[in-house]
């Protein structure tokens, strides 16, 4: 009878500390949108830094194409001997 008992209590113990369904679907459903979001956030920032770097090189091709136009057109100043 006393082996029983204590089991009944070992038993209570450990329903008293377990989480309900309930409480166990909110977290869960709560942990998954956390998810989501964060997959949301890494493909924007994803997107974002692609246009950075698309941006950075364009601006590196203009800067590169501005030199050769300045150096051609002064190489034709020279060619033809005018004065700039």
């Amino acid at each position: 009878m006393e082996d029983t008992q204590r089991r009944f209590s070992e038993l209570n113990a450990t329903i008293g500390i377990l989480v309900t369904r309930d409480l166990y679907e909110a977290h869960r459903t709560a942990l998954l949108e956390d998810i989501a979001q964060l997959r949301e956030d890494l493909k924007t920032e994803r997107e974002r830094k692609a246009a950075d770097r698309r941006m950075v090189v364009g601006a590196l091709i203009a800067a590169g194409l501005s030199l050769i136009v300045a150096i051609v057109a002064a190489a034709l100043l020279l060619a033809l001997g005018l004065k700039p």
